[in-house]
């Protein structure tokens, strides 16, 4: 656990220990810690909120910027500690499992699967390709497909959301309609990186049959260096 005395790298390793822990325990939590967990990643990694309320209407992305934003002006080393030390009261032996890589990105794309429910009339592209509705995305684009490359308050393209939860033949429907393949997220991360990383075998084989590039996202990593250990021999 860090205490006063850890430097700032010391920190940051643990953090990203504890957040890539966090993985393993999203099934035993409910929406309420998991948006608690979402504002301290945002605002340990981003720092504080400075994007603008989302609409009444989009009701994921407003609890999501709610939890941030209520964290103020907390310094980056502080939702750090609240971080590692909310992990440690919900496992205290999480630190003895061992590392995977570099994947806690990937325990907050996965935060949405908790939000509240919405009525079909509130739901948008996105929502529907989240829950793996294959026809109504198609039904969406078929009449207006502008927003196929439009990101969310996450930096996240249709792309990424379709191939972080495996769902290949949305991710074909988004490619077909013209969505960019090679699209980076706010961290410079392809959809590439979210199915390797997620270890979605069906999705990377898909993405590089269509000639999907083997980008570097913002921290220089490629989708090769993060990849599950099953994925890698196909990069």
């Amino acid at each position: 656990m860090a205490n006063n005395s850890s430097t700032t790298q010391d920190i940051e390793e643990i953090f990203s220990h504890a957040a890539n822990h966090l993985q393993s325990l999203i099934s035993t939590l409910d929406s309420g810690q998991l948006l608690a967990f979402y504002g301290l990643y945002k605002q340990a990694t981003v720092g504080v909120c400075d994007i603008p309320r989302p609409s009444w209407y989009q009701t994921q992305a407003k609890h999501k910027w709610e939890a941030w934003k209520a964290l103020g002006d907390m310094s980056k080393q502080t939702a750090m500690e609240n971080y590692i030390s909310a992990i440690t009261k919900l496992d205290p032996d999480w630190e003895q499992t061992p590392t995977t890589g570099i994947r806690s990105w990937i325990a907050v794309s996965c935060l949405p699967n908790t939000d509240s429910a919405l009525s079909d009339s509130e739901k948008i592209l996105l929502d529907w390709i989240k829950e793996g509705n294959e026809k109504k995305v198609w039904d969406i684009l078929s009449i207006d497909a502008s927003c196929i490359n439009i990101p969310d308050e996450d930096g996240m393209m249709p792309i990424h959301w379709a191939a972080d939860r495996g769902y290949v033949e949305i991710l074909k429907c988004l490619i077909e309609n013209g969505a960019d393949i090679n699209a980076q997220d706010d961290d410079g991360q392809t959809a590439l990186h979210y199915a390797a990383s997620c270890g979605h075998r069906d999705v990377v084989e898909y993405l590089l049959s269509v000639g999907v590039k083997l980008l570097k996202d913002n921290e220089g990593l490629t989708p090769k260096d993060i990849a599950d250990e099953n994925i890698i021999a196909m990069l």
